[in-house]
């Protein structure tokens, strides 16, 4: 074949994939999301293909893994920042930071919670919680909304304890916030109130008494879940509108029922928790996933950092107290990683994890560790702890979801 043969067989192919919408979102789909927003500038016809709703829906229905997470910075003058570390497999010295101007709040921005893509953000007021704005933030888009006040206030604001995002793309385009608010019936109960983005109004829903933290629930499948540090964990199914209860793994005997939750989270539709003992060595732990009909847990992974350990000597540190020796390892748990479409690729799952001045990914398979991204000396305090905690990351997901 000729070279003009050859370029009029690829003008062709070009022009038969620019035309046909249909092969058009095929190829689309699989593009990063900042390639997405460029080539919203190809054509007019491209700007309304990649911006329309169809599109977008197309696109979530493609699990995606989070491609980069939000850490939270040390406030500085009151003014949030937070550090762009991408999960591909470049480390760097500096990441990027960032602060939240898609609105001129003067408190500043405060992301409160990442669910599928979306950011549950906040006013950073201190000076009473009802008087904040909350927003919901596209970091991909750059779009944003600002949630409506509700308007069936009786007397007096009430109190709100927990604030979650119930967004899950691969069953609607819409999404619900939930808020934990006191009761106006009952200073012993939890009141719901829940605003839907498909009808623009708010409701209100169950009454519960306060027996659960709900300062930090997690949304996953369908359900928010609270963990409870003595008791079983709870399950508030968004769209029926009704609570379960979720036993807590087993904890070994000599445990003495004594733990530290290192993290809980949701990625690719599994909700993950990892308990230590706050009285035995944290080199080796179990990673638990939640069962599939919410039942229970099992043992998901298994965890030993004594190699990582022996390669960052900063993350030892030996209790003074000598009636009750045992080595403290200082490392926080910020992400776990599965599904496709991270840039660690085929690495995955893995974990994040941020030691003395880095942040390094831990691979379930094989066990071993890579550099992520190494921070200042000035990222850890006079002891060599950690100065991050899991709730401190936020991850990030491509999505062009409405909001």
């Amino acid at each position: 074949m000729g070279k003009l043969e050859f370029s009029n067989s690829y003008t062709e192919s070009t022009e038969l994939i620019g035309y046909n919408d249909d092969i058009l979102i095929n190829v689309l789909i699989r593009l990063p999301g900042k390639s997405l927003m460029r080539f919203r500038n190809v054509s007019k016809h491209w700007l309304s293909l990649i911006s329309s709703t169809y599109f977008s829906r197309c696109l979530n229905q493609i699990p995606i893994s989070p491609s980069a997470i939000f850490l939270r910075m040390q406030p500085s003058l009151n003014k949030l920042k937070y550090h762009f570390l991408s999960l591909d497999r470049n480390p760097v010295r500096e990441p990027s930071v960032r602060s939240f101007t898609f609105v001129d709040d003067p408190a500043g921005i405060r992301i409160l919670q990442s669910c599928n893509g979306l950011l549950l953000c906040c006013s950073n007021n201190r000076l009473g919680e009802y008087n904040r704005n909350y927003y919901i933030y596209n970091p991909t888009t750059h779009q944003y909304t600002t949630l409506p006040k509700p308007d069936n206030r009786t007397q007096s604001p009430n109190t709100i304890f927990g604030v979650i995002l119930a967004f899950d793309p691969l069953k609607s385009a819409h999404y619900k916030v939930i808020f934990v608010r006191s009761s106006e019936t009952s200073p012993h109960l939890y009141q719901l109130e829940i605003y839907s983005s498909e009808t623009h109004q708010w409701s209100f829903s169950s009454e519960i008494s306060k027996v659960n933290n709900f300062s930090q629930g997690v949304y996953c499948c369908g359900g928010i879940h609270w963990r409870n540090n003595s008791g079983p964990f709870l399950r508030f199914d968004v769209h029926q509108e009704r609570f379960q209860e979720i036993p807590m793994p087993k904890i070994p005997d000599h445990w003495d029922q004594q733990t530290k939750c290192r993290y809980f989270g949701e990625c690719g539709g599994r909700l993950h928790l990892i308990l230590t003992s706050c009285k035995h060595s944290t080199r080796q732990f179990d990673v638990y996933e939640m069962k599939n009909d919410f039942s229970g847990w099992f043992v998901k992974y298994r965890v030993d950092l004594n190699a990582l350990i022996s390669a960052n000597p900063k993350m030892t540190q030996s209790n003074c107290h000598a009636s009750d020796h045992w080595d403290y390892h200082a490392f926080t748990v910020l992400a776990i990683v599965v599904g496709e479409g991270s840039g660690q690729g085929s690495s995955l799952p893995f974990m994040v994890l941020h030691v003395p001045g880095k942040v390094i990914t831990y691979s379930f398979k094989d066990k071993t560790s890579t550099l992520l991204h190494d921070f200042a000396p000035d990222c850890t305090d006079i002891e060599g702890c950690t100065t991050f905690e899991y709730d401190d990351a936020y991850p990030y997901i491509t999505t062009l979801a409405i909001v």
